[in-house]
């Protein structure tokens, strides 16, 4: 709290004379409107073109398209792809996207608001307990890394579950320090709130880290001992945990029975840790490369984490960061499951654990930082171009078709912005000394925090629609095209579930009876010859099977 009073006096010491001057002053510079100001840009870097990118297959058009068949039957629940019972998650996202959607339309920006305020809310979250713990810089920073590091910056545009349970997991993070370190009831009640929720948003992964966490704080402390055990003797934080997760687990199985149980409970969460699904395998490794990709630009902080560890061991809350990052990681890494987001439910410990190495980094630190994120940043923006130059790397011929019909692009020399940014320390001084009549030590950092902005920027608005329409903009057009046809189009040998939600009707996967239409790829293995094409969008084209035809699989 001294580096907050430091700003305080420093601000009020450089304050003009005026009366008028020094009474305006105070109401900019008073705390609760500099949180406001700051928490409403956060907000507006979250939702910032939002809705500029096509829906992904297959996770987000999935979603989208299970949370438009509830709204449009009504059902509410339980969901359906494309008119298939759905057990991959449970109801708690499609009841916040079907709000949504209600709302603001069937679009882009409706099914990813829920992410991108979850993801608000973690960072506001992490920025406050970071100010209570080390004060205003660290809040600043706190806010900054956790909604520009390109992991969680994806998961805030993506319209999945991930984003909310990262929201959960903050909660429970930060109530969960605050139960061990005091008497008071209402952090552990918040906790089994927090957890109930997220049994409703993901399943039991909302449970087992954070009781994972306190199993090795078991191990090595024995002096809180005692008072976890009142927190799991607590009835009132039972009672919270089974009346606000149970009643819809409890519908689920009254109302589909074993099915249930071994489509959600066994398929999608057992499976997942036993087996590997849908090809999602890796080996021990995975997590120890993925860590450095999800956090950038901000991984060279991670690396200066590594050499203190023993020092921030020391720091109680540090030290509890720690021991639900090693949890998270050693979790997932037995997984033989592995998806990169899996490392991000370790992000309010990471947060933290950056934001504290930020605080007291030096020259090199931060030296190393610019050049690590510049190579990343680098990387980014050329890929696209290498790949349009070199398609013939890509081996499969649906991804090589959509590279090389896809907009050229020059976004690398987005780079040349960069060196613009070294002069934001500078005009932040000018800005506030004009503005404000203060003289504001900006630290070190403010140069890259400012990269940190402007890279999550560029994403946004240049390299995730680049994506979004290379990969996707076929489908969308054939959905489009076909939007006003009443008749069924089944997906054959292909798996994007968007189509159904921008065609705004299900789009079943399997064989088209005689007559249907079917969506299938232009790639061999082909149609038959005398079927009719009814449309083409680059490697994706919708066929029309003769009335009497005798259907053979094509192999996805």
């Amino acid at each position: 709290m001294t580096q907050s009073n430091d700003v305080a006096n420093m601000m009020n010491e450089n304050l003009e004379s005026s009366p008028v001057a020094h009474k305006a002053s105070n109401i900019f510079l008073s705390p609760n409107y500099l949180g406001v100001i700051g928490a409403l840009l956060l907000l507006g870097l979250y939702l910032l073109g939002l809705h500029q990118s096509f829906l992904f297959d297959v996770d987000e058009g999935a979603f989208t398209e299970a949370t438009r068949e509830m709204l449009t039957s009504g059902d509410w629940g339980h969901t359906t792809l494309n008119g298939t019972d759905r057990f991959d998650k449970p109801i708690g996202v499609y009841w916040l996207q079907a709000i949504s959607a209600a709302v603001w339309g069937v679009n882009e920006f409706a099914f990813r608001l829920p992410s991108a305020l979850s993801a608000w809310i973690a960072s506001l979250a992490l920025a406050r307990f970071a100010f209570q713990q080390w004060g205003v810089k660290a809040a600043i920073m706190a806010a900054i890394i956790s909604a520009t590091s390109l992991g969680p910056w994806a998961m805030a545009r993506t319209a999945t579950a991930d984003a909310l349970l990262g929201m959960f997991f903050v909660l429970i993070f930060l109530d969960l320090w605050r139960a061990l370190a005091s008497d008071v009831a209402g952090p552990g009640r918040r906790v089994a709130l927090w957890m109930a929720l997220g049994l409703l948003v993901k399943g039991p992964v909302a449970v087992v880290l954070p009781v994972g966490t306190l199993g090795i704080l078991w191990m090595l402390e024995g002096a809180i001992r005692s008072r976890m055990v009142q927190l799991l003797k607590d009835p009132v934080s039972w009672l919270i945990l089974l009346l606000v997760s149970m009643p819809w687990y409890l519908y689920a199985y009254a109302r589909h029975g074993q099915k249930f149980i071994d489509g959600f409970l066994l398929k999608h969460n057992v499976e997942r840790f036993t087996g590997s699904m849908e090809g999602h395998s890796g080996n021990w490794a995975y997590f120890a490369l993925a860590l450095p990709l999800l956090w950038l630009p901000w991984s060279a902080l991670w690396m200066k984490a590594l050499v203190q560890v023993r020092s921030q061991w020391q720091q109680p809350v540090l030290k509890y960061c720690w021991i639900w990052f090693a949890f998270v990681f050693a979790f997932f890494s037995l997984a033989n499951t592995k998806l990169p987001h899996y490392l991000l439910y370790a992000g309010p410990a990471v947060c933290l654990i950056l934001t504290q190495s930020a605080l007291d980094a030096g020259r090199k630190s931060w030296a190393l930082s610019w050049a690590l994120g510049l190579l990343g940043f680098a990387l980014i923006l050329g890929l696209p171009g290498y790949l349009q130059q070199h398609s013939d790397l890509l081996k499969d011929a649906y991804y090589r078709k959509l590279i090389e019909t896809s907009q050229s692009t020059q976004m690398v020399f987005i780079l040349l912005a960069i060196p613009l940014l070294l002069f934001s320390k500078l005009l932040v001084k000018k800005l506030a000394h004009g503005m404000f009549a203060i003289q504001l030590d900006v630290s070190k950092g403010a140069s890259f925090t400012a990269f940190a902005v402007f890279h999550s920027m560029v994403l946004a608005l240049v390299v995730l629609p680049w994506w979004s329409h290379t990969l996707q903009s076929p489908v969308h057009a054939l959905a489009l095209q076909l939007k006003d046809d009443p008749r069924v189009v089944v997906q054959w040998g292909v798996h994007v579930p968007s189509f159904a939600t921008y065609r705004q009707q299900a789009a079943p996967r399997r064989e088209p009876l005689p007559g249907e239409l079917a969506l299938v790829k232009t790639s061999p293995p082909l149609w038959p010859a005398d079927w009719d094409v009814v449309a083409t969008q680059g490697p994706l084209s919708v066929v029309k099977s003769p009335s009497t035809a005798k259907v053979s699989t094509p192999s996805p």
